[in-house]
């Protein structure tokens, strides 16, 4: 039953016959890649990298492009530093291990980072697909939020246990793993662990907001539905550092959706400096212990996390330029867990790897500021930008303090195809719905 891997690649094939690719990356890769946990995988020729379903199902597509001659698809200057971190964690894997493991690594970086990547680049350019393609995400999200939430009280999950069940071999993920806060177990749905899953949330919500606002669902109560489900499957995964970051992501739509940003920014920046001055003194006296010295379970985790970057920044230290590798990490004084995706990169690739990622991330949320500072507050590309802004400071924030993997991946880098899409191109075509359509009464506050 492991063959059911190539299922999308099939439908991907057979829908291609009939409909444009840009159409079946909607129709087939989103679905696969969000549906399905990204721990399943085939081996279907020897010598050649497993596939899973997410990667399956783009197989045809870029096939398809590919013959078409990457059409669509224009470089720019920040493509660079996307393709320099694949290959700088190609390369840092390669002098640590073999290349059988570093070119598996590459297979799959290219596909889950350029290849999404790229093709958002080149079918979403006409904003009407560009609607499609971001509809679609929330609808998605909202399905899996749905679930999600049945996880969170009953202690099934769907997306998981049944596939199991199928599964002629080993998995490595043992669905007996319960992480639980608060008596509710945290919902991780298809997404490998509750951390990705709220972080995955927290990069579609936003999305959805700007959708309900600006009126493509095709009904109000609808949109509603699919806004709230969308928070609720970030909820549910009862992850702190998501949902503090999606509170910071609420505060910039809030502040690029409101007509008085310099006097929001006035009074923000006003009572931030009260705050530090109160809390900081309080925050390191919180944090100045050890875990043995915790009183609660976030004191604890704070502990290791701090720990864990004192411990582990030595280790990055002495092998600085290509790292130790994805799997010969050594582990320091216990501590097992990497919670932080820039120390992990640093880690298994090196500071090399680790300066083209922050490049590409802080690059992005600087040219997107950019870009939505220069729009009126009610432009509606200008709001997306802003919601892909809020779902960017919440990566760069999460990422501090959690790992970034499964599905997150690949969506970090759609919606750095859809930044790169706003910033780089004007509209080339209207949606015939947001013509037609009004927008929604309510406002953000409303919404929220």
């Amino acid at each position: 039953m492991d063959k059911t891997v190539l299922f999308p690649l099939i439908v991907s094939a057979i829908l291609l016959a009939s409909r444009s690719p840009r159409e079946v990356f909607i129709l087939s890769f989103l679905p696969a890649l969000t549906f399905f946990p990204a721990y399943f995988n085939v081996k279907v020729v020897s010598g050649v990298p497993e596939l899973y379903f997410w990667s399956a199902a783009l197989v045809p597509i870029l096939a398809s492009w590919a013959m078409k001659g990457f059409d669509g698809y224009d470089y720019h200057w920040m493509d660079l530093f996307i393709f320099a971190y694949v290959f700088a964690i190609f390369f840092a894997q390669w002098s640590n291990s073999t290349y059988k493991i570093s070119q598996k690594i590459l297979f799959n970086n290219v596909m889950g980072i350029c290849v999404p990547y790229m093709l958002v680049r080149s079918y979403a350019v006409d904003r009407k697909a560009l609607i499609s393609l971001i509809r679609a995400m929330t609808v998605v999200g909202a399905v899996v939020a749905f679930f999600n939430a049945i996880e969170f009280r009953m202690f099934v999950n769907h997306f998981d246990e049944h596939l199991r069940r199928l599964w002629p071999t080993y998995v490595v993920w043992d669905t007996g793993m319960v992480m639980s806060r608060w008596g509710f177990k945290r919902a991780l749905g298809p997404f490998s662990h509750p951390i990705v899953a709220g972080y995955v949330f927290a990069l579609i919500a936003p999305l959805a907001i700007w959708c309900y606002n600006q009126g493509h669902y095709p009904t109000k109560r609808k949109g509603q539905i699919i806004v709230g489900l969308n928070v609720l499957g970030m909820l549910v995964s009862i992850s702190r550092a998501p949902i503090i970051g999606f509170i910071l992501g609420l505060a910039v739509i809030y502040y690029g959706w409101n007509k008085n940003r310099a006097a929001i920014l006035t009074v923000v920046s006003i009572v931030g400096a009260i705050l530090l001055m109160v809390i900081v003194p309080k925050f390191i006296d919180y944090i100045s212990v050890t875990r043995a010295t915790a009183t609660t379970e976030a004191q604890r985790n704070v502990a290791y996390r701090k720990e864990m970057w004192e411990a582990y920044s030595e280790v990055v230290m002495e092998r600085p330029y290509a790292g130790w590798g994805r799997f010969s990490v050594p582990s320091v004084k216990g501590m097992k867990s990497i919670d932080a995706e820039y120390l992990g990169v640093a880690l298994a690739s090196g500071v090399i790897a680790l300066f083209f990622y922050l490049v590409f991330l802080f690059g992005m949320l600087i040219r997107m500021i950019l870009y939505a500072q220069k729009t009126a507050w009610d432009d509606p590309w200008g709001r997306l930008a802003w919601c892909l802004i809020a779902g960017w400071v919440c990566a760069i924030f999460s990422q501090g303090t959690v790992y970034s993997g499964a599905q997150s991946v690949q969506y970090l880098y759609m919606l750095a195809g859809i930044g790169q899409i706003l910033i780089l191109t004007r509209p080339r075509e209207t949606a015939p719905e947001a013509q037609e359509s009004v927008p929604a009464r309510f406002g953000f506050a409303r919404i929220i």
